[in-house]
Protein backbone atom coordinates (compact mmCIF):
# COMPACT_ATOMS: atom_id res chain seq x y z
CA UNK A 1 0.00 0.00 0.00
CA UNK A 2 1.35 3.39 -0.99
CA UNK A 3 1.25 6.27 1.50
CA UNK A 4 2.31 9.87 1.42
CA UNK A 5 2.51 13.04 3.50
CA UNK A 6 1.72 16.61 2.61
CA UNK A 7 1.72 20.08 4.15
CA UNK A 8 -1.07 22.62 4.44
CA UNK A 9 -1.22 26.11 5.91
CA UNK A 10 -4.00 26.62 8.42
CA UNK A 11 -5.39 30.01 9.49
CA UNK A 12 -3.98 29.57 13.00
CA UNK A 13 -0.65 30.41 11.41
CA UNK A 14 1.14 27.06 11.48
CA UNK A 15 2.25 24.98 8.53
CA UNK A 16 1.63 21.39 9.46
CA UNK A 17 2.74 18.00 8.26
CA UNK A 18 0.06 15.35 8.17
CA UNK A 19 0.32 11.61 8.29
CA UNK A 20 -0.85 8.56 6.37
CA UNK A 21 -3.51 8.35 3.70
CA UNK A 22 -4.03 5.99 0.81
CA UNK A 23 -3.04 7.88 -2.31
CA UNK A 24 -4.93 5.49 -4.57
CA UNK A 25 -8.21 7.05 -3.42
CA UNK A 26 -7.47 10.27 -5.25
CA UNK A 27 -7.79 8.63 -8.67
CA UNK A 28 -11.28 7.30 -7.82
CA UNK A 29 -12.92 10.58 -6.86
CA UNK A 30 -15.59 12.19 -9.02
CA UNK A 31 -16.65 15.04 -6.77
CA UNK A 32 -20.25 16.15 -7.22
CA UNK A 33 -19.59 19.64 -5.90
CA UNK A 34 -19.09 22.62 -8.14
CA UNK A 35 -18.31 26.34 -7.93
CA UNK A 36 -21.81 27.31 -6.84
CA UNK A 37 -22.69 24.59 -4.36
CA UNK A 38 -21.32 22.07 -1.89
CA UNK A 39 -22.05 18.48 -0.99
CA UNK A 40 -23.41 18.13 2.55
CA UNK A 41 -23.03 14.55 3.80
CA UNK A 42 -25.60 13.57 6.45
CA UNK A 43 -26.95 10.49 8.17
CA UNK A 44 -30.56 9.42 7.59
CA UNK A 45 -31.40 9.93 11.27
CA UNK A 46 -33.79 12.69 12.29
CA UNK A 47 -30.91 14.67 13.79
CA UNK A 48 -28.71 14.17 10.74
CA UNK A 49 -31.40 15.48 8.43
CA UNK A 50 -32.16 18.42 10.71
CA UNK A 51 -28.50 19.44 10.82
CA UNK A 52 -28.05 19.09 7.07
CA UNK A 53 -31.03 21.25 6.23
CA UNK A 54 -30.10 23.89 8.77
CA UNK A 55 -26.52 24.17 7.54
CA UNK A 56 -27.20 23.96 3.78
CA UNK A 57 -27.11 27.12 1.72
CA UNK A 58 -28.94 27.68 -1.56
CA UNK A 59 -27.94 25.10 -4.17
CA UNK A 60 -26.13 22.77 -1.77
CA UNK A 61 -26.55 19.04 -2.42
CA UNK A 62 -27.52 16.94 0.60
CA UNK A 63 -26.34 13.33 0.43
CA UNK A 64 -28.22 11.05 2.82
CA UNK A 65 -26.06 8.04 3.60
CA UNK A 66 -27.54 4.57 3.19
CA UNK A 67 -31.10 5.78 2.87
CA UNK A 68 -33.17 3.33 0.78
CA UNK A 69 -35.48 6.15 -0.33
CA UNK A 70 -32.84 8.70 -1.36
CA UNK A 71 -29.82 6.99 -2.96
CA UNK A 72 -28.69 10.08 -4.88
CA UNK A 73 -27.79 13.63 -3.82
CA UNK A 74 -30.65 16.09 -3.51
CA UNK A 75 -30.42 19.83 -4.10
CA UNK A 76 -31.48 22.06 -1.24
CA UNK A 77 -33.13 25.42 -1.84
CA UNK A 78 -32.81 26.19 1.89
CA UNK A 79 -36.58 26.35 2.20
CA UNK A 80 -36.71 23.26 4.36
CA UNK A 81 -38.67 21.50 7.03
CA UNK A 82 -36.89 22.23 10.33
CA UNK A 83 -38.79 19.71 12.42
CA UNK A 84 -36.89 16.89 14.05
CA UNK A 85 -37.91 14.57 11.22
CA UNK A 86 -40.57 14.14 8.56
CA UNK A 87 -44.15 15.10 9.51
CA UNK A 88 -45.69 12.39 11.66
CA UNK A 89 -48.85 11.56 13.52
CA UNK A 90 -48.65 13.16 16.96
CA UNK A 91 -48.76 10.65 19.81
CA UNK A 92 -48.49 11.22 23.52
CA UNK A 93 -46.29 8.45 24.88
CA UNK A 94 -45.25 9.89 28.23
CA UNK A 95 -42.06 8.85 29.99
CA UNK A 96 -40.78 11.60 32.27
CA UNK A 97 -42.26 14.87 33.56
CA UNK A 98 -41.23 18.00 31.69
CA UNK A 99 -40.47 20.61 34.36
CA UNK A 100 -40.81 24.36 33.99
CA UNK A 101 -37.40 24.97 35.51
CA UNK A 102 -38.63 27.10 38.41
CA UNK A 103 -36.41 25.25 40.88
CA UNK A 104 -33.88 23.91 38.38
CA UNK A 105 -30.28 24.91 37.76
CA UNK A 106 -30.11 28.26 35.95
CA UNK A 107 -27.63 29.06 33.19
CA UNK A 108 -25.79 31.97 31.67
CA UNK A 109 -25.98 31.98 27.87
CA UNK A 110 -23.15 33.00 25.57
CA UNK A 111 -23.67 33.77 21.89
CA UNK A 112 -20.61 32.24 20.21
CA UNK A 113 -20.86 34.60 17.24
CA UNK A 114 -19.99 33.76 13.64
CA UNK A 115 -17.13 33.80 11.15
CA UNK A 116 -18.60 36.87 9.46
CA UNK A 117 -21.91 35.44 8.29
CA UNK A 118 -25.31 35.44 9.92
CA UNK A 119 -25.54 31.94 11.41
CA UNK A 120 -23.49 29.38 13.33
CA UNK A 121 -24.03 25.81 14.52
CA UNK A 122 -22.29 24.09 17.46
CA UNK A 123 -21.58 20.34 17.47
CA UNK A 124 -19.39 19.46 20.48
CA UNK A 125 -17.44 20.82 23.46
CA UNK A 126 -14.77 19.68 25.93
CA UNK A 127 -14.29 20.16 29.67
CA UNK A 128 -12.49 23.48 29.10
CA UNK A 129 -15.55 24.94 27.39
CA UNK A 130 -14.02 24.87 23.91
CA UNK A 131 -16.68 24.42 21.24
CA UNK A 132 -16.42 23.18 17.66
CA UNK A 133 -19.00 23.57 14.93
CA UNK A 134 -19.63 25.36 11.66
CA UNK A 135 -20.46 28.95 10.77
CA UNK A 136 -21.52 30.94 7.75
CA UNK A 137 -18.71 33.07 6.38
CA UNK A 138 -19.10 36.60 5.07
CA UNK A 139 -21.94 36.87 2.59
CA UNK A 140 -23.37 33.53 3.74
CA UNK A 141 -21.90 31.92 0.62
CA UNK A 142 -20.59 28.89 2.51
CA UNK A 143 -19.89 27.43 5.94
CA UNK A 144 -16.51 26.83 7.58
CA UNK A 145 -15.61 24.84 10.67
CA UNK A 146 -14.75 26.83 13.78
CA UNK A 147 -13.13 26.47 17.18
CA UNK A 148 -14.46 28.71 19.95
CA UNK A 149 -12.09 29.37 22.86
CA UNK A 150 -12.38 32.04 25.57
CA UNK A 151 -14.59 34.40 23.62
CA UNK A 152 -12.88 33.98 20.25
CA UNK A 153 -14.09 32.02 17.22
CA UNK A 154 -11.28 30.74 14.96
CA UNK A 155 -11.79 29.63 11.36
CA UNK A 156 -10.47 26.06 10.90
CA UNK A 157 -10.51 26.09 7.10
CA UNK A 158 -9.77 23.79 5.28
CA UNK A 159 -10.94 21.33 7.96
CA UNK A 160 -14.48 20.29 6.96
CA UNK A 161 -14.89 23.58 5.11
CA UNK A 162 -14.55 22.84 1.40
CA UNK A 163 -16.74 21.47 -1.39
CA UNK A 164 -17.61 18.35 0.62
CA UNK A 165 -18.68 18.81 4.24
CA UNK A 166 -20.20 16.67 6.97
CA UNK A 167 -22.70 17.85 9.56
CA UNK A 168 -22.71 16.85 13.21
CA UNK A 169 -19.80 14.39 13.39
CA UNK A 170 -17.17 16.63 14.94
CA UNK A 171 -15.62 15.92 18.34
CA UNK A 172 -13.06 17.65 20.55
CA UNK A 173 -11.15 16.20 23.50
CA UNK A 174 -9.69 17.96 26.55
CA UNK A 175 -6.34 18.44 24.80
CA UNK A 176 -8.02 20.40 22.00
CA UNK A 177 -7.69 17.64 19.40
CA UNK A 178 -10.54 17.78 16.90
CA UNK A 179 -11.98 14.81 15.00
CA UNK A 180 -13.30 15.66 11.55
CA UNK A 181 -12.26 15.41 7.91
CA UNK A 182 -10.57 17.24 5.05
CA UNK A 183 -10.33 17.04 1.26
CA UNK A 184 -7.06 15.66 -0.11
CA UNK A 185 -6.67 15.54 -3.91
CA UNK A 186 -10.43 15.66 -4.35
CA UNK A 187 -11.27 13.06 -1.69
CA UNK A 188 -12.76 13.81 1.72
CA UNK A 189 -10.86 11.71 4.30
CA UNK A 190 -10.93 11.33 8.12
CA UNK A 191 -8.56 13.67 9.97
CA UNK A 192 -7.58 14.88 13.43
CA UNK A 193 -6.48 18.47 14.01
CA UNK A 194 -4.38 19.20 17.09
CA UNK A 195 -5.54 22.78 17.60
CA UNK A 196 -2.78 23.88 20.04
CA UNK A 197 0.01 22.87 17.64
CA UNK A 198 -1.76 22.97 14.29
CA UNK A 199 -0.69 19.41 13.49
CA UNK A 200 -3.14 17.66 11.18
CA UNK A 201 -3.16 13.86 10.98
CA UNK A 202 -4.89 11.92 8.21
CA UNK A 203 -6.19 8.64 9.58
CA UNK A 204 -6.24 6.59 6.39
CA UNK A 205 -9.09 4.63 4.85
CA UNK A 206 -10.86 1.29 4.87
CA UNK A 207 -10.20 1.17 1.15
CA UNK A 208 -12.88 2.89 -0.92
CA UNK A 209 -14.43 6.19 -1.96
CA UNK A 210 -17.90 7.13 -3.20
CA UNK A 211 -18.62 8.53 -6.65
CA UNK A 212 -18.88 12.01 -5.14
CA UNK A 213 -15.43 11.86 -3.54
CA UNK A 214 -16.17 10.86 0.04
CA UNK A 215 -14.02 8.27 1.82
CA UNK A 216 -14.98 8.77 5.47
CA UNK A 217 -14.85 11.03 8.51
CA UNK A 218 -13.65 10.98 12.12
CA UNK A 219 -16.61 11.72 14.39
CA UNK A 220 -15.20 11.61 17.94
CA UNK A 221 -11.87 11.56 19.79
CA UNK A 222 -11.24 10.54 23.40
CA UNK A 223 -8.76 11.96 25.90
CA UNK A 224 -6.18 9.33 24.93
CA UNK A 225 -6.19 10.61 21.34
CA UNK A 226 -8.02 7.55 19.99
CA UNK A 227 -10.83 8.19 17.53
CA UNK A 228 -13.84 6.66 15.86
CA UNK A 229 -15.83 7.44 12.74
CA UNK A 230 -16.64 5.64 9.52
CA UNK A 231 -14.96 4.91 6.21
CA UNK A 232 -16.17 3.28 2.99
CA UNK A 233 -15.20 -0.33 2.29
CA UNK A 234 -16.65 -0.18 -1.24
CA UNK A 235 -18.58 2.46 -3.19
CA UNK A 236 -21.87 1.58 -1.45
CA UNK A 237 -21.01 0.46 2.05
CA UNK A 238 -19.16 1.97 4.98
CA UNK A 239 -18.02 0.63 8.33
CA UNK A 240 -17.22 2.22 11.64
CA UNK A 241 -13.60 2.26 12.73
CA UNK A 242 -11.42 2.50 15.81
CA UNK A 243 -8.27 4.58 15.28
CA UNK A 244 -5.63 3.73 17.88
CA UNK A 245 -1.81 3.69 17.81
CA UNK A 246 -1.85 5.16 14.28
CA UNK A 247 -3.88 2.19 12.97
CA UNK A 248 -7.46 2.26 11.63
CA UNK A 249 -9.36 -0.92 12.52
CA UNK A 250 -12.69 -1.93 10.95
CA UNK A 251 -15.15 -2.61 13.79
CA UNK A 252 -17.55 -4.49 11.50
CA UNK A 253 -21.35 -4.28 11.38
CA UNK A 254 -24.45 -6.46 11.66
CA UNK A 255 -23.98 -7.42 8.01
CA UNK A 256 -24.44 -4.06 6.30
CA UNK A 257 -23.13 -0.59 7.12
CA UNK A 258 -22.01 0.84 10.43
CA UNK A 259 -20.90 4.17 11.85
CA UNK A 260 -18.94 4.91 14.99
CA UNK A 261 -20.34 8.12 16.47
CA UNK A 262 -18.72 8.53 19.89
CA UNK A 263 -15.80 7.02 21.79
CA UNK A 264 -15.14 7.17 25.53
CA UNK A 265 -11.84 7.00 27.41
CA UNK A 266 -12.20 3.20 27.68
CA UNK A 267 -12.24 2.97 23.86
CA UNK A 268 -15.89 1.91 23.93
CA UNK A 269 -17.76 3.11 20.86
CA UNK A 270 -21.41 4.06 20.38
CA UNK A 271 -22.98 4.19 16.95
CA UNK A 272 -25.38 2.38 14.64
CA UNK A 273 -25.26 -0.47 12.16
CA UNK A 274 -27.51 -2.41 9.81
CA UNK A 275 -27.99 -5.91 8.45
CA UNK A 276 -27.81 -4.77 4.79
CA UNK A 277 -26.03 -1.89 3.03
CA UNK A 278 -29.23 0.19 2.84
CA UNK A 279 -31.09 -1.38 5.73
CA UNK A 280 -32.53 -0.04 8.97
CA UNK A 281 -30.03 1.33 11.49
CA UNK A 282 -29.74 -0.25 14.94
CA UNK A 283 -27.96 1.45 17.84
CA UNK A 284 -24.93 -0.35 19.21
CA UNK A 285 -22.20 -0.19 21.82
CA UNK A 286 -18.87 -1.72 20.78
CA UNK A 287 -16.72 -3.03 23.65
CA UNK A 288 -13.56 -5.14 23.34
CA UNK A 289 -14.33 -6.24 19.80
CA UNK A 290 -18.00 -7.07 20.45
CA UNK A 291 -20.82 -5.03 18.87
CA UNK A 292 -24.01 -5.20 20.96
CA UNK A 293 -27.38 -4.25 19.44
CA UNK A 294 -29.14 -1.98 21.95
CA UNK A 295 -32.61 -2.03 20.37
CA UNK A 296 -33.16 -5.03 18.10
CA UNK A 297 -36.77 -4.21 17.16
CA UNK A 298 -36.87 -0.77 15.51
CA UNK A 299 -34.67 1.84 13.86
CA UNK A 300 -32.29 3.46 16.34
CA UNK A 301 -29.09 5.51 16.60
CA UNK A 302 -26.62 5.80 19.50
CA UNK A 303 -25.04 9.26 19.53
CA UNK A 304 -22.85 9.41 22.65
CA UNK A 305 -21.34 7.22 25.36
CA UNK A 306 -19.78 8.22 28.70
CA UNK A 307 -16.93 6.58 30.61
CA UNK A 308 -19.37 4.36 32.50
CA UNK A 309 -20.64 2.90 29.21
CA UNK A 310 -23.99 4.71 29.35
CA UNK A 311 -25.20 5.47 25.81
CA UNK A 312 -27.85 7.86 24.51
CA UNK A 313 -29.59 8.38 21.22
CA UNK A 314 -32.94 7.97 19.52
CA UNK A 315 -35.20 5.11 18.49
CA UNK A 316 -38.36 4.74 16.42
CA UNK A 317 -41.41 3.83 18.46
CA UNK A 318 -42.97 0.42 17.87
CA UNK A 319 -45.90 1.95 16.00
CA UNK A 320 -43.45 3.74 13.68
CA UNK A 321 -44.90 7.20 14.29
CA UNK A 322 -42.15 9.06 16.16
CA UNK A 323 -38.56 9.03 17.37
CA UNK A 324 -37.98 8.94 21.12
CA UNK A 325 -34.86 9.63 23.15
CA UNK A 326 -33.23 6.78 25.03
CA UNK A 327 -30.66 6.18 27.76
CA UNK A 328 -28.93 2.78 27.79
CA UNK A 329 -27.27 1.78 31.05
CA UNK A 330 -26.05 -1.62 32.26
CA UNK A 331 -28.33 -3.50 29.89
CA UNK A 332 -31.37 -1.31 30.56
CA UNK A 333 -32.88 0.57 27.60
CA UNK A 334 -34.98 3.47 28.92
CA UNK A 335 -37.23 5.87 27.02
CA UNK A 336 -36.47 9.36 28.41
CA UNK A 337 -38.84 11.30 26.14
CA UNK A 338 -40.56 14.17 27.98
CA UNK A 339 -44.17 13.60 28.99
CA UNK A 340 -46.50 15.12 26.42
CA UNK A 341 -43.74 15.36 23.84
CA UNK A 342 -44.37 13.41 20.65
CA UNK A 343 -40.73 13.23 19.62
CA UNK A 344 -37.25 13.60 21.11
CA UNK A 345 -33.56 13.02 20.47
CA UNK A 346 -30.83 12.50 23.08
CA UNK A 347 -27.52 13.81 21.78
CA UNK A 348 -24.99 13.93 24.61
CA UNK A 349 -24.26 12.33 27.98
CA UNK A 350 -21.56 13.25 30.52
CA UNK A 351 -19.86 11.10 33.15
CA UNK A 352 -22.51 12.05 35.74
CA UNK A 353 -25.19 10.50 33.50
CA UNK A 354 -26.74 13.88 32.66
CA UNK A 355 -28.22 14.04 29.17
CA UNK A 356 -29.02 16.79 26.69
CA UNK A 357 -31.15 16.65 23.58
CA UNK A 358 -34.08 18.14 21.74
CA UNK A 359 -37.81 17.50 21.90
CA UNK A 360 -40.79 18.50 19.78
CA UNK A 361 -43.75 20.17 21.50
CA UNK A 362 -46.69 21.87 19.79
CA UNK A 363 -44.76 21.83 16.50
CA UNK A 364 -41.75 23.49 18.13
CA UNK A 365 -38.35 22.03 18.88
CA UNK A 366 -36.86 22.82 22.31
CA UNK A 367 -33.53 21.85 23.85
CA UNK A 368 -33.79 19.81 27.05
CA UNK A 369 -31.62 18.69 29.98
CA UNK A 370 -32.22 15.34 31.71
CA UNK A 371 -30.88 14.32 35.11
CA UNK A 372 -31.98 11.51 37.41
CA UNK A 373 -35.46 11.08 35.97
CA UNK A 374 -36.30 14.76 35.50
CA UNK A 375 -36.28 16.80 32.30
CA UNK A 376 -36.03 20.58 32.06
CA UNK A 377 -36.78 22.80 29.07
CA UNK A 378 -33.54 24.77 28.73
CA UNK A 379 -35.51 27.80 27.55
CA UNK A 380 -36.95 28.08 31.06
CA UNK A 381 -33.56 28.32 32.81
CA UNK A 382 -31.89 31.16 30.88
CA UNK A 383 -32.52 34.92 31.29
CA UNK A 384 -36.11 35.67 30.32
CA UNK A 385 -35.28 38.63 28.10
CA UNK A 386 -32.36 36.98 26.31
CA UNK A 387 -34.17 36.85 22.98
CA UNK A 388 -33.14 33.22 22.50
CA UNK A 389 -35.20 30.17 21.61
CA UNK A 390 -32.98 27.16 22.25
CA UNK A 391 -33.85 24.44 19.76
CA UNK A 392 -30.99 21.93 19.78
CA UNK A 393 -28.72 20.89 22.65
CA UNK A 394 -26.01 18.69 21.14
CA UNK A 395 -23.39 18.16 23.83
CA UNK A 396 -22.48 18.79 27.47
CA UNK A 397 -19.27 18.49 29.45
CA UNK A 398 -18.42 17.18 32.90
CA UNK A 399 -18.78 20.68 34.41
CA UNK A 400 -22.38 20.94 33.24
CA UNK A 401 -21.79 23.34 30.35
CA UNK A 402 -24.07 22.74 27.37
CA UNK A 403 -23.69 23.65 23.72
CA UNK A 404 -25.98 23.61 20.73
CA UNK A 405 -27.74 26.14 18.59
CA UNK A 406 -30.98 28.05 18.66
CA UNK A 407 -32.78 31.01 17.18
CA UNK A 408 -32.03 34.62 18.03
CA UNK A 409 -33.21 37.49 15.82
CA UNK A 410 -34.64 34.84 13.47
CA UNK A 411 -31.18 33.38 12.80
CA UNK A 412 -29.55 30.17 13.97
CA UNK A 413 -26.68 30.85 16.37
CA UNK A 414 -24.36 28.58 18.34
CA UNK A 415 -24.56 28.99 22.11
CA UNK A 416 -22.74 27.91 25.26
CA UNK A 417 -24.68 27.53 28.51
CA UNK A 418 -22.73 27.84 31.77
CA UNK A 419 -24.31 26.84 35.11
CA UNK A 420 -24.94 29.77 37.44
CA UNK A 421 -22.92 29.24 40.64
CA UNK A 422 -22.03 32.59 42.21
CA UNK A 423 -21.69 36.32 41.61
CA UNK A 424 -17.96 35.76 41.13
CA UNK A 425 -18.84 34.67 37.59
CA UNK A 426 -19.91 38.26 36.83
CA UNK A 427 -16.48 39.77 37.50
CA UNK A 428 -14.14 41.34 34.96
CA UNK A 429 -15.74 41.26 31.52
CA UNK A 430 -17.55 37.94 31.97
CA UNK A 431 -20.92 39.67 32.30
CA UNK A 432 -20.53 41.00 28.76
CA UNK A 433 -19.86 37.49 27.40
CA UNK A 434 -23.09 36.38 29.08
CA UNK A 435 -25.04 39.06 27.22
CA UNK A 436 -25.83 41.42 30.10
CA UNK A 437 -25.83 45.20 29.70
CA UNK A 438 -23.86 45.73 32.90
CA UNK A 439 -22.32 43.84 35.81
CA UNK A 440 -25.20 44.67 38.13
CA UNK A 441 -27.66 43.01 35.79
CA UNK A 442 -25.53 39.86 35.86
CA UNK A 443 -25.34 39.87 39.67
CA UNK A 444 -29.12 40.36 39.95
CA UNK A 445 -29.70 37.34 37.70
CA UNK A 446 -27.45 35.21 39.91
CA UNK A 447 -29.24 36.30 43.08
CA UNK A 448 -32.86 36.37 41.91
CA UNK A 449 -33.11 34.70 38.49
CA UNK A 450 -34.52 37.92 37.02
Amino acid sequence: MKHYSFSVALPIGITVVVGLVTSALASLAQTAAGPNHHVIVAESSALGQRLAHDVATNGDMIVTLNSPNSPVPKVSNNAVDRSLSAPQTIVNIASFPYHSGASAQRYFITDLGTLGGTESFAYALNDSGQVVGTSRISGDVSTHSFLYTDGKMTDLYPLNSQDIQTVGPTGINNAGQIASGIIVNGVYVPAILDSPTGNLTLLGSLGAVTDYGFSGVATSINNEGNATGYSYIDNLNRHGFLYRNNVMTDIGSFGGYSSGWAINDENEIAGFASATYNGVAHAFVYIDGVMTDLDPVTESYAKDVNNQGHAVGQFLTADGTAFHAFLYSQGNFTDITPAGGPEAIANGVNNAGQVVGSASFANKVHAFFYDNGEIVDLNSVIPRDSGWELTLAVDLNNHGQITGYGSVNNKSRAYLLTPVISTEQCKDDAWMRFGFKNQGQCIRYVNTGN
